[in-house]
C-alpha cells in the first residue's frame, strides 16, 4: 500500500508506454521521474550530464526492456539499457533519454 500511495502523490505521473515493436499499452502506467547528474570522463577531465531515469511499479509493467518507449507531458523518453529492480522486486529503475519520434 505504501508503494502505491508513493505512485499516486506529487511528484509521480500517467505516463504512456509503448513497448518497443508492439502497440501501446492500452492503460496509461503510472511513473516517477527523476533527472540525476551523471559525471561523464572526457579525456583528463569530467563533464557533468543530466541523465533521466523512471521508477515503475511492477506491477504496470512486469518487464521493461530497452527501446520502450515512456511518453509523458514533457516529451518522449526511450529506455536506455538494463533496467534494474529494487531488492524486493516491487518496482523498476529505467535509465532513458528523451527523443524526438
Amino acid at each position: 500500500m505504501a508503494l502505491d500511495a508513493q505512485y499516486l502523490a506529487p511528484g509521480s505521473m500517467a505516463a504512456a508506454y509503448h513497448p518497443h515493436g508492439g502497440d501501446p499499452l492500452p492503460d496509461p502506467v503510472r511513473v516517477i521521474r527523476s533527472q540525476e547528474d551523471q559525471e561523464i570522463g572526457f579525456g583528463q577531465s569530467d563533464v557533468v550530464a543530466r541523465a533521466d531515469t523512471f521508477l515503475i511499479r511492477r506491477s504496470d509493467r512486469a518487464e521493461p526492456m530497452d527501446g520502450d518507449v515512456i511518453v509523458i507531458a514533457e516529451g518522449s523518453f526511450r529506455l536506455v539499457g538494463e533496467p534494474r529492480t529494487d531488492v524486493e522486486g516491487l518496482e523498476w529503475t529505467c535509465p532513458a533519454e528523451q527523443f524526438e519520434p
